[in-house]
């Protein structure tokens, strides 16, 4: 392992050992007047996590969470920081609740939803915290808010934005628009 790669990995292990972020206790939540519950909500209790942007609950419903995009597994080691992230927040046994935007399910019949736990937005809270990036389709009911948490977390270096700053994001990553250079590899 080269040298450069081996700060990076030490980098990668101390961020990932920060359950908490600088914003802790200052979670995103929703509004007084949220109009949020005008749309159908599902509950559900989660199963098990996919990667830090899906995970499938107890009944068997495959959800992706909307809005975000966390690093894949494969971009090692941040995909599974991430996926570590999330279970902070949605750890196996935890009852969410589901909210749908326009689009309800997505090509591979996940359901698409913001994640609620209580009153905090799980999207929102990855972001916030800087283990994911915004990356919107169709739906948008939460858009500018989801972008001003990540023009904030990435002003105060949070989460990825410390060492890595999605260098590849993963949008790229899957499209195999990034160099091998954006991230580290084992064995390298």
């Amino acid at each position: 392992m080269s040298w450069h790669v081996a700060r990076v990995w030490v980098a990668a292990l101390s961020l990932a050992s920060v359950e908490s972020s600088p914003v802790e206790g200052q979670l995103p939540r929703a509004p007084r007047d949220s109009k949020r519950l005008a749309s159908p909500n599902i509950t559900c209790v989660v199963a098990k996590l996919a990667d830090g942007d899906s995970f499938t609950c107890a009944d068997g419903r495959e959800v992706r969470l909307l809005l975000i995009d966390t690093p894949e597994l494969a971009q090692a080691p941040w995909g599974q920081m991430a996926k570590r992230q999330l279970e902070t927040m949605v750890r196996p046994g935890t009852a969410v609740r589901l909210e749908v935007d326009r689009m309800s399910v997505d090509r591979y019949q996940r359901t698409l939803a913001y994640v609620w736990v209580d009153t905090v937005m799980v999207n929102e809270a990855m972001v916030a915290r800087g283990w994911a990036v915004v990356l919107a389709y169709e739906n948008v009911r939460h858009l500018d808010r989801m972008k001003r948490a990540e023009c904030e977390a990435q002003a105060a270096k949070r989460g990825f934005w410390q060492a890595w700053a999605f260098r590849c994001r993963p949008v790229d990553f899957r499209a195999r628009r990034c160099g091998a250079s954006s991230w580290p590899q084992r064995g390298k």
